[in-house]
């Protein structure tokens, strides 16, 4: 007898959820949350078409080091002018004092990164900006894995993707010309190292009375990154101390938990004493590396690579300064020169500026900085006939992000002692890292700007998924509290799209009228 068998084909709705299934999400997931902030931030990125706010030295000092690979001098008097417009006229070259080098006042890892897009595009606003905006991509995608790797949760992990991607000052950051978004990716680069490291410590560690040594290589990772960091701002000097203290702490808790006797003294003897090397000789090795530029000025080889010879600003100082110590170091005693000089500049920064905006003013965008303001006449170049209209480009973080933060941030810190989460801790160090040291200047009436928040961003987003997160573990025997839980989740990252979208317009100079810009005025020092 033959059996004839009932084959049933696969449904398509099966079909698909199983080959949904079958995908590495934990990547996947990341990466379209990153395709999201690509299309956030790269449309239209040549506009305003000028050198807008601070793109006047970096952009500049950019293409200068691609001339010569030094800053140079220009022939800007206040206002830029002529060499600014020489530059949007297409002669850069014609904007420069022939062969005199320039006065930068920060390290120059920032600078070549810009350099990389006026390589790739031109000097032009397109040029100037793509590399700012690739870094800020970059973060979105460094940063959903991080969180990914310390919830556990590929959801979370993106929705600190695209929390990161919502928030205005990464937009507007990732669409300039200066250094901060640099410095904050590379320190966000950092950062997910140390975590990754933090993971690979655990799983290796044993007992014992110290516990065993262990070369930590995502740590040595995460030092070239916090070189890199270094060598665009020095402040990502302080997310280096900060974060590193952090890591050893990690290390103590790690060895405790492994059955160590005595963790406190194998962190210090295995741990924090290799670390000089493995952390700080590297982070330094890195970010001297950086100034290869100023070593090269001025020589042989400056005039074979770019065609001129120029030294560097202070690249000389030590041929007029003779001491004791062996010639072959005259370059790196010229390069401590160079940074007694700029530490002199930075120290004398003082006076009013209309977008000059404190520490404490930050942490709430109390006063964010107007990089862009154009005004159009009713009737003309776009603009409708019932009023004049605007262009404006504000610094201006999402409040719905920022504003949320300090109540959570603050609870994270309260429960600190209670919870013990090492991710909470992770969050509240990470942003103390980015105003702490600020304060001192701040008191000393230094000038300063909302610009120099942004490294406190990605830890300000952190602090937020961590809270949800807890709070998510500890209903998981509770499905109601659960699904109130998603719930509110779910309509607080709508808030945050819809409060994004709100501002949008401020953040990329779009024509609004001017009644529409003045009700996204909510606070008096944002105008």
């Amino acid at each position: 007898m033959i059996v004839i068998e009932k084959v049933t084909a696969a449904r398509p709705a099966d079909w698909t959820r199983r080959r949904l299934s079958e995908l590495d999400w934990g990547w996947l997931g990341p990466v379209l949350v990153s395709a999201i902030a690509f299309l956030l931030v790269f449309p239209k990125l040549g506009r305003p078409h000028e050198l807008m706010w601070d793109e006047t030295y970096y952009a500049k000092d950019a293409w200068a080091m691609l001339y010569s690979g030094t800053e140079l001098s220009w022939r800007d008097q206040p206002g830029g002018q002529p060499a600014n417009g020489l530059v949007m006229g297409g002669d850069p070259a014609a904007g420069l004092v022939p062969g005199v080098a320039g006065s930068a006042v920060h390290p120059p890892m920032g600078k070549w990164m810009i350099a990389i897009g006026i390589r790739l595009f031109g000097m032009n606003p397109l040029g100037w900006r793509a590399a700012a905006a690739v870094a800020a991509v970059v973060a979105v995608l460094v940063l959903a894995r991080t969180v990914r790797r310390m919830t556990g949760s590929t959801l979370f992990g993106c929705a600190a993707g695209l929390l990161l991607a919502m928030d205005g000052s990464w937009l507007v950051m990732g669409r300039v010309a200066m250094l901060d978004m640099f410095l904050m990716t590379f320190i966000v680069c950092a950062f997910g190292c140390l975590v990754v490291d933090r993971d690979r410590t655990r799983e290796r560690l044993s007992g014992g009375t110290c516990g065993p040594f262990l070369l930590h290589g995502w740590r040595i990772l995460a030092a070239v990154f916090f070189g890199l960091a270094a060598c665009t701002k020095w402040t990502g000097l302080f997310a280096l101390a900060f974060l590193w203290a952090l890591a050893l702490l990690w290390d103590r808790n790690a060895r405790k938990a492994a059955g160590v006797r005595r963790p406190w003294a194998g962190m210090l003897l295995k741990d924090a004493l290799p670390s000089v090397v493995t952390v700080g000789f590297v982070a330094l090795t890195t970010y001297v590396a950086g100034w290869w530029g100023f070593f090269v000025s001025g020589t042989g080889l400056q005039e074979k690579l770019f065609g001129r010879r120029i030294a560097a600003w202070d690249r000389d100082w030590a041929d007029g300064h003779p001491s004791a110590l062996p010639d072959f170091l005259d370059p790196l005693r010229s390069l401590w020169q160079r940074h007694v000089d700029t530490y002199s500049f930075h120290h004398g920064v003082i006076g009013s500026h209309p977008s000059q905006s404190w520490p404490w003013e930050w942490t709430y965008q109390g006063r964010p900085a107007g990089m862009h303001f154009s005004v159009t006449e009713a009737g003309q170049r776009g603009c409708g006939l019932a009023e004049k209209c605007v262009r404006n480009v504000t610094d201006l973080g999402t409040p719905a992000i920022w504003w949320v933060s300090l109540p959570v941030l603050g609870l994270l810190l309260l429960t600190l002692p209670w919870t013990r989460d090492w991710r909470a801790a992770a969050a509240i160090t990470g942003y103390l890292a980015g105003i702490l040291p600020w304060l001192p200047e701040a008191f000393h009436g230094r000038t300063m700007f909302s610009t120099y928040a942004l490294p406190m961003l990605p830890f300000i987003v952190i602090g937020l998924v961590v809270a949800f997160a807890m709070l998510w573990e500890r209903t998981a025997n509770r499905p109601r509290l659960r699904t109130a839980a998603g719930a509110a989740g779910f309509l607080y990252l709508l808030a945050v799209s819809v409060t994004f979208a709100y501002f949008y317009p401020i953040l990329t100079a779009e024509l609004v009228p001017w009644s529409s810009w003045m009700d996204r005025m909510w606070l008096h020092r944002w105008i």
